[in-house]
C-alpha cells in the first residue's frame, strides 16, 4: 500500500504542478498571509503531525471564530461549520467547492504521515472528546479520502 501511495502522490504532485502554481499565485494575490496552511492533526497510533492545505481563510480565522461563536452564542463544544463563513477568502470558496485546498496533502502522503485512503485525520481537540470505541480509528493511517 505504501508503494502505491508514494507513486500516486508523486505522480499527482507532478501532474498537478500547474494547478498548484495557479492556486498559489491566486492565494498570494487575493489575501495577506502564507499560501500553505499548516495544522496539527492526529494520525496513526495517536501521533501528531503537521497537515498541509492551501490557505482558504483569512490569517486570523481562529480569533474570528471565537468572536463568531460568541456572537451566535454557540455555548457548547460541538464543532460546527458556519454557513457562508465570512472568514473564507474568495479564492478559498472556489478551492473548497472543488476540494482543491486539500491538494497539498499529497505531500503528507509522500512524507508518510497520511495515506491516499483512510479516515480523515482529526484535530487533537476532537480526539480528546472521543469515546474509547472511536479511538479505534487511530489504529489506521489517516487518508486524504475516507
Amino acid at each position: 500500500k505504501r508503494v502505491i501511495d508514494v507513486v500516486a502522490a508523486a505522480s499527482a504532485l507532478v501532474l498537478l504542478a500547474p494547478v498548484f502554481a495557479f492556486l498559489a499565485m491566486s492565494i498570494r494575490l487575493s489575501s495577506v498571509g502564507p499560501i500553505i496552511f499548516r495544522q496539527t492533526r492526529v494520525g496513526l497510533q495517536g501521533q501528531t503531525f503537521t497537515m498541509f492545505k492551501f490557505r482558504s481563510m483569512v490569517v486570523d480565522a481562529e480569533a474570528r471564530l471565537a468572536a463568531l461563536q460568541a456572537e451566535r452564542d454557540a455555548g457548547n463544544d460541538v464543532l460546527f461549520k458556519i454557513k457562508d463563513d465570512p472568514r473564507i477568502t474568495p479564492i478559498g470558496k472556489i478551492m473548497r467547492r472543488y476540494s482543491l485546498d486539500e491538494l497539498p496533502q499529497f505531500m503528507n502522503v509522500l512524507i508518510g504521515d497520511m495515506s491516499l485512503i483512510g479516515p480523515r485525520p482529526p484535530l487533537p481537540a476532537e480526539v480528546e472528546m472521543y469515546e474509547d470505541r472511536v479511538n479505534r480509528r487511530l489504529l489506521i493511517k489517516p487518508g486524504i479520502t475516507g
